[in-house]
């Protein structure tokens, strides 16, 4: 059954509307089009804009509004709250014009935001084929997806429309949001309930980015990040939250930090911030934020890993009111900055939604440090819940330490909720950390597989010194060569006639230079005895050995062409024969077609169209 709502104005020329005439002195303001999910039990604002002091006649069902278009052309009206359901219609009518939007539902709308990791799509995450596969055109759940660009002032405008779960529309969208709507409507709504998602986010950005124009908390100057492209301070709400603010949501999920990791001491007061600004932006004092705590990650940003900044993440949270941490530094070993691992994220995120926002009774929080005490050579670390390790394996990821003095790990033993660390390192401790660090190790769950929040009892100043371990690396060996392939996909050695061909400097041997220095295949994994394949969410190297050739297939899905660049010994002689680069050294040569140029002496340089695979091949023997 269809339910008109009228209203004077029109949608977005880029709309999926069903228009009954078009007039582009009146219009809906974005993001209202076709397709489109309005926050359920809740008044229902419908704003848009139309010629200065003009009569809007407002219908929805028995209800009706007039508004009076102000001197800048905007109106806006208020409809009481209505229940999930739909499809309804909303019709503009002005004078002799009319405008109809139609397939417009009632349920929770939910605004994804933050940087990379939010920003990556269900094409690149772990189980997103079968979700593009299986995308059902014909459910409740539609997506908006938030066009990324920054602007000197608040925008009005989106350039966009809501769309049905298509696998074009899936595949495109966040995949931390997608995967939180599945998990959201298998436990803690009805599928009755229809779910509109908002994807707006944007990979390399800053909280600052994200905070409206003169805003900002007071902190020192040389706290304050830029996004990418030199964005400052505000320019990402403008282009890409501005737009959004007439439309009412049940909650937000953020997922960002990774540009503010330098500097830690300042976030949790900018991202408490942002999220307060949003809900004045909003309109609404009581909006839900949902924080998904950084992921594991080997890097540094300013010289320090990402414990600090997660460390921040919680303390934002802790100081605003509904707000809460979603913990995910177990979801990957640390040496990818983008965890696949979405799938499990969205499960954590719609937990804390459904106990916090829904009012259901489910284990959701990851347990939190309740109390520290020290007794001898002892401590005692109670926790707010119980916790215990995956099939009764050993505590890890534990350090214990007398305060000034090294932290050393610590063993554990559990009991309910308490936790006990020792060590015969240290006779007197003072001091612990769990789960700290850029790659943690800990192994503390509570019943729900949430991962313990990372804490620490010092008081000390940040710093990352610390020990990290390395990806796997990978060796072939025939009678010819021998080759390995080492951290992130990088081939940093090729032996051939008893040398070594490739440069042991820093920046030696492959890579594929990207905007923050050279691409990390972090995904390796083998296809056969003499293939390997090392791969990020764009890129992909496979290795094929032969015992006296190989094969290097270079390839990516983007739409701008990359360059794949080998660092030789600067040992080796180097000659270009069209395409194909002639190496020697001491009587052996190497002959590697697909060559496109030589940078320098001794930096070969191979294309890689976009959407497209290179193909190097390598032949070993004596001239």
């Amino acid at each position: 059954m269809q339910v008109a709502l009228v209203a004077a104005a029109c949608l977005l020329a880029t709309g999926l509307s069903a228009q009954a005439s078009a007039d582009e002195g009146l219009k809906f303001a974005s993001p209202f089009s076709s397709g489109m999910v309005l926050q359920r039990d809740q008044p229902i604002t419908v704003a848009g804009r139309a010629a200065a002091g003009a009569d809007v006649a407002l219908q929805l069902g028995e209800q009706h509004r007039t508004a009076k278009v102000n001197s800048t052309g905007n109106w806006q009206v208020v409809f009481d709250s209505l229940p999930a359901g739909g499809p309804y219609e909303l019709t503009a009518k002005q004078g002799d014009h009319q405008q109809t939007l139609s397939d417009v539902l009632i349920g929770d709308v939910w605004l994804f935001s933050g940087q990379s990791n939010m920003q990556m799509p269900v094409r690149e995450a772990e189980g997103g084929a079968d979700e593009i596969s299986n995308a059902d055109a014909n459910l409740s759940i539609r997506l908006l997806m938030v066009p990324k660009s920054g602007a000197d002032q608040p925008r009005d405008e989106l350039n966009a429309s809501w769309q049905h779960c298509t696998p074009d529309a899936v595949r495109q969208f966040s995949a931390v949001g997608w995967f939180f709507a599945k998990h959201l409507r298998s436990s803690a709504i009805s599928p009755d309930v229809p779910l509109g998602l908002i994807d707006s986010s944007f990979g390399g950005t800053t909280v600052e980015g994200w905070t409206p124009a003169g805003q900002l908390p007071d902190i020192p100057e040389q706290k304050i990040r830029v996004s990418m492209f030199d964005m400052p301070a505000s320019h990402l709400f403008n282009g890409m939250i501005a737009p959004l603010q007439s439309y009412r949501l049940k909650g937000a999920v953020w997922y960002q930090g990774e540009s503010n990791a330098g500097a830690p001491d300042v976030y949790a007061t900018l991202l408490s911030n942002m999220m307060q600004q949003w809900r004045k932006s909003f309109h609404d004092a009581k909006l839900p934020f949902f924080v998904v705590q950084l992921p594991a990650y080997e890097g540094r940003m300013e010289g320090l890993d990402y414990s600090w900044l997660r460390e921040a993440e919680q303390q934002a949270c802790l100081a605003t009111d509904r707000a809460w941490l979603a913990v995910t530094y177990d979801t990957n070993p640390g040496f990818d900055l983008h965890p696949r691992k979405k799938a499990e994220i969205g499960r954590r995120l719609a937990l804390l939604a459904g106990r916090e926002v829904y009012g259901q009774r489910v284990v959701a929080h990851s347990p939190q440090v309740e109390s520290v005490e020290y007794r001898g050579n002892q401590v005692v670390v109670t926790f707010d819940q119980q916790i215990s390790t995956p099939a009764g394996e050993p505590v890890e990821g534990c350090w214990i330490a007398s305060d000034p003095g090294d932290y050393f790990t610590a063993e554990g033993s559990i009991e309910g909720r308490q936790l006990v660390l020792q060590t015969t390192k240290v006779s007197q401790p003072t001091a612990v950390r769990i789960a700290w660090g850029s790659m943690p190790t800990t192994n503390l769950y509570n019943e729900a597989r949430l991962p313990v929040v990372p804490y620490r009892s010092d008081q000390r100043a940040a710093d990352s010194l610390a020990f990290q371990p390395l990806p796997t690396s990978y060796r072939i060996e025939t009678s010819t060569y021998a080759l390995e392939l080492g951290r992130g996909g990088s081939i940093t050695s090729l032996i051939a006639g008893g040398h070594q061909w490739m440069s042991n400097e820093p920046g030696g041997g492959t890579s594929i230079p990207n905007m923050f220095g050279p691409r990390n295949l972090a995904y390796v994994k083998e296809l056969g005895p003499g293939r390997l394949l090392a791969e990020d969410d764009a890129v992909h190297l496979e290795l094929v050995a032969r015992e006296q050739t190989m094969e290097w297939n270079v390839g990516h899905h983007g739409q701008e062409d990359l360059e794949f660049r080998m660092a030789l010994s600067p040992a080796v002689q180097v000659e270009l024969q069209g395409s194909t680069a002639v190496l020697t050294r001491d009587g052996f040569q190497i002959r590697i077609e697909g060559v496109e140029r030589c940078d320098g002496s001794h930096t070969l340089v191979a294309k890689i169209p976009a959407r497209d695979t290179n193909t190097l091949r390598l032949t070993f023997a004596k001239p």
